[in-house]
């Protein structure tokens, strides 16, 4: 049999660092720094090892649980248990749950036993099995609430929304205050919101309840960072008038990110691009302002990674970008000049797009004289914007005879409209074909046809 995961976890932890088995994450944190500050690692390595290991896994929610259990089984059973965390540890889980049916079968009452059998059966995408287990848990344990949120999920990774939103209403009845739970509530209304037959009512619990959960959780102190998911939900279910309030949102998911640490900003990252994603899909001017905000509060999610861009940054230019295009118009400008920048940014590209645009330049030309003074414009109010196609704008600009690009994109549209069979389907817009004359052409000074024997400009063409 395999040493195991925690054999070699024979000092108590919470000893180690002198707390209570009760005792939260922050004062968890307090005791390991104050522990580090008396036992420096170049002073006290072999300590300093014991005080690091003990925080690594207190401090981690599934380890401690895993490290808790061990601590309560009886010791005929521990070694085995020990095992069966090493295999689920492998990724081995179908062995794992063996070893774990093994002890239940020993001792039934081990309900910690039965839960990290179900935990393994999850992990083996076995979930018809788990929610078989958490149900016997949340049986044996109907005051659990960590019992009952797990039943939940895993009703939600099968798919059973609507069970899963029931039994998560049960977990917030026996804890208020649960942030997963509450998150959790959310995503069952919004997925049913993606099938309902009326999705603005299945809107507007969403956007009740996200406030109910906001108001519920506003005293949880550990784990803050947590909040980040519930205020992106609030900030994407506000309505048109709460554009101040989700201004708001922002500044605390802002607030969550800079003091939460590396898991914030994970989720802060996450959260942030799931904003952008949902802002197309109203009117943009209405966002304008919060997408700057985003900008100058999130200031550490906008530097640029060394593997390429950041996600955020590059979203941000999108909106940006299709928000100055869409209000071209009311600055004054052409739509011409909007629907050449719509294809330039589009985000799939269509087989015809370059004749599109051959178009657009070829009308810009045709109207020089209109569209120079719009131009320069452009150039001083919207530099990104011209930027985007700054070869053609400079060349339109600075040529004198445009006879020569007018020709060339014509005959690109042309060509390609002769290409696609255009004019067999438009009649209408095929050009006019030469006539041809149905006899061959007689010279001034040919004999006449009559056969007169003059010439045909002193006869019949005179």
């Amino acid at each position: 049999m395999n040493p195991g995961l925690f054999e070699e976890e024979k000092l108590n932890y919470y000893q180690i660092l002198g707390v209570e088995k009760t005792a939260g994450d922050e004062e968890i944190k307090r005791a390991y720094f104050s522990m580090v500050r008396k036992f420096q690692p170049g002073s006290f390595p072999e300590k300093f090892k014991e005080i690091r290991t003990a925080y690594e896994t207190l401090k981690d929610t599934k380890k401690r649980a895993e490290y808790d259990a061990v601590g309560e089984l009886p010791g005929s059973v521990a070694p085995l248990f020990n095992e069966a965390q090493w295999l689920d540890h492998q990724g081995r889980h179908s062995k794992a749950a063996e070893l774990y049916t093994t002890i239940l079968k020993v001792h039934p009452e081990l309900d910690n036993v039965r839960e990290q059998y179900a935990k393994s059966l999850t992990r083996d995408q076995k979930t018809g099995k788990a929610a078989e287990v958490w149900e016997e848990l949340c049986r044996r344990n109907p005051a659990n609430a960590f019992y009952s949120e797990e039943l939940a999920e895993c009703y939600c990774e099968r798919g059973w929304h609507k069970k899963a939103e029931a039994e998560v209403k049960r977990t917030l009845i026996l804890d208020p205050s649960s942030l997963d739970a509450w998150s959790l509530l959310i995503h069952c209304v919004a997925t049913k919101g993606k099938t309902a037959s009326d999705s603005s009512i299945v809107f507007d619990e969403l956007s009740v309840l996200v406030r109910g959960a906001l108001k519920a959780v506003n005293q949880v102190k550990e784990n803050e960072w947590k909040k980040i998911y519930l205020y992106s939900y609030a900030f994407t279910t506000a309505s048109d008038q709460d554009r101040n309030v989700a201004g708001g949102y922002l500044e605390e998911i802002a607030r969550l990110i800079r003091e939460g640490g590396r898991d914030a900003r994970e989720s802060g990252m996450t959260a942030i691009v799931m904003i952008l994603g949902i802002i197309p899909n109203f009117h943009l001017g209405l966002f304008y302002k919060e997408l700057k905000k985003i900008v100058d509060l999130l200031p550490e999610l906008m530097v640029e990674r060394k593997k390429g861009p950041n996600p955020v940054r590059v979203r941000v230019e999108k909106i940006r970008t299709q928000y100055e295009i869409e209000n071209l118009p009311q600055k004054g400008f052409p739509e011409v000049f909007c629907d050449l920048f719509r294809l330039l940014t589009a985000e799939f590209e269509d087989d015809d797009d370059e004749i599109q645009i051959a178009a657009m330049e070829f009308e810009i030309l045709n109207k020089k004289n209109t569209y120079d003074p719009q131009l320069r414009r452009l150039r001083e109010e919207f530099p990104e914007l011209y930027g985007l196609h700054s070869a053609f704008f400079n060349q339109a600009l600075r040529t004198k005879d445009p006879e020569k690009m007018l020709y060339q994109r014509g005959k690109k549209v042309h060509q390609y409209n002769r290409a696609t069979g255009f004019f067999d389907e438009h009649p209408e817009d095929a050009p006019e074909q030469p006539i041809r004359r149905a006899e061959p052409k007689i010279g001034r000074n040919d004999p006449c046809p009559c056969g007169s024997g003059k010439k045909y400009k002193k006869c019949c063409g005179a």
